[in-house]
Parts: structure tokens; sequence; C-alpha cells
């Protein structure tokens, strides 16, 4: 984070506020509430339909402790196994991880059902993560495994090998605050800035709380994941302001390293993890 500009540190700061603010709120676990459904649409995202693909391989997480709740957005990227951000998987109340067994990932969500439910066995996070750092953003991501495999219709996204250059097409899509009961997205932004030690990815896509931990998607090639994001803002922000701002996002390629750095049985790593990595 160092090498950004102090306007981007600064913007950058101000959303790790409200990253930091929107997980202590508490939120019961997918209780669904219709008045969200007559609000209308999001200003800047539309709302998709969660049966195509790459919509279809990214779902919602909830993580429960105390009563509390700590909702996201994760995405397919194996036959067992999901990315998402590490910060939603982290207790501030608690100040620890959550157990695996708290961590709830739903596939095909809306209105409060769902067409596939896991739950965690186990998950991975960078050593070089710390919670609630901002110095710490290139590393806020996790790897989230489940003892039962996903549907075989549920296609993983693919993740990008390489630093997507500045003004690629992009779009994202999640589970906003605005409509946590729909999955929405914004479909016509683009990467805006590259740190200099290409840890975070900067763009102009629409996110806002509970967009954490989705996918920031190509929009030229289809299912290719080019980062986690990772920095929102807080819920008394409406999105007609923070768009100007844009999301902040830690790069696929970053993810891909770690995962090959993970001891893998076997000597086809690929084959053996089941992850899709782009060529």
């Amino acid at each position: 984070m160092a090498e950004f500009s102090d306007r981007r540190r600064a913007t950058a700061a101000r959303l790790t506020r409200g990253t930091i603010f929107a997980s202590l709120i508490a939120v019961p676990v997918l209780t669904y509430v219709s008045v969200q459904d007559v609000l209308g649409p999001e200003p800047h995202r539309e709302i998709v339909d969660i049966d195509a693909y790459p919509w279809s391989s990214i779902g919602k997480v909830a993580t429960a402790g105390f009563g509390a709740a700590q909702i996201c957005t994760a995405a397919v990227i194996g036959p067992n196994h999901f990315l998402t951000s590490a910060h939603c998987l982290y207790s501030v109340r608690e100040k620890r991880f959550r157990p695996p067994a708290s961590v709830h990932f739903f596939l095909g969500y809306a209105r409060g059902e769902s067409r596939v439910q896991r739950v965690a066995s186990r998950y991975v996070v960078p050593p070089t993560y710390v919670p609630l750092n901002i110095d710490a953003a290139g590393s806020d991501f996790a790897v989230v495994y489940t003892d039962d495999p996903f549907p075989a219709d549920i296609r993983p996204l693919r993740l990008a090998t390489a630093i997507p250059p500045l003004r690629a097409p992009a779009k994202t899509g999640g589970y906003s605050i605005e409509r946590p009961h729909l999955m929405t997205a914004d479909q016509h932004c683009q990467v805006r800035e590259i740190s200099r030690d290409e840890k975070l990815i900067v763009h102009d896509c629409v996110t806002h709380h509970g967009d954490s931990g989705g996918p920031l998607l190509s929009a030229d090639e289809e299912g290719l994941i080019l980062g986690v994001n990772v920095l929102g803002h807080p819920l008394l922000v409406e999105l007609e302001e923070q768009s100007k701002e844009g999301g902040v996002a830690v790069p696929a390629a970053t993810i891909s390293e770690f995962l090959a750095s993970q001891p893998v049985v076997g000597l086809d790593r690929q084959k053996v993890s089941g992850l899709r990595i782009a060529p």
C-alpha cells in the first residue's frame, strides 16, 4: 500500500474503516426481509441470472458467532473449494478467526432460498495477512474447503495468473447490502490502477458492504477471475456516492502463486487440487 498515491491511500483507509464498521453490524443469518424487493434496482447495478455462468458459480457466505453474522460473497474455484476475503472469516468482536464449522456457503441464493449449501471443513489464509491492518490488504483472501464437493454442474471460475493491464474491461457481482437477497452486478467497469508492488488492483466497479470476497471478473473472457474484492464502503454511504470511488481487489495472480506454494500430494498440482488456473 505504500506505493499508492496519497489520494488513493486516503481512499483505501476510508474503505478499510468502512469494512471494519460493517463487520460490527449484527445481521440475522440469511433472514429474508421482503422490503428489499420494493426498494427498486440499485443505481449502476443490475439483477443477474444466478443460474447463468459465471453468476451460477458465485454465492453468499455467512459466518456466525455470538448471535451476529458477517455477510460476504465468494466464488467457486474448484470441486470442493471457494474463494473469499480473509476478513470475512475474522470476528472483530472475538478478535480471532471463526471456526470453519461456522462458515456457511450458499450457491444459487435468492430471497431466502439456495440451490446448494455447504459448510466449511477448513480454510487457508496467507500468513502475511493481519486483520484490520490496511497494509495487509494485499493478503486479504482465503480459500475455503468443504468435505462435500459441489454438484457436477457447478463450473468453477478460473484464476488469472497475470496482473491485468490498465483499463482492462471488468465486471463484478455479489450480494450488496442494498439487495442482500438478490445477486446484482456492475458489468460495465474497468481496471483503473495497479499498485507498484502489484499487490492491489483499483477498479471503478460499484461495490458495497456484502461484496467483500466476491470476484472481480474479466469482461472479455468469461469465467476468469482478475481479483477478489477486499475493501468496501460503510453502510451509510449511498451507492450513488461510493460509485465515484470504485473498489480495491487482491490480484488473482497473487492467489494463484500462494496456492501453488501450498503442499499438495502428487506430481500434477493442478490436477490433484482441482483448481482451474488460466493458462
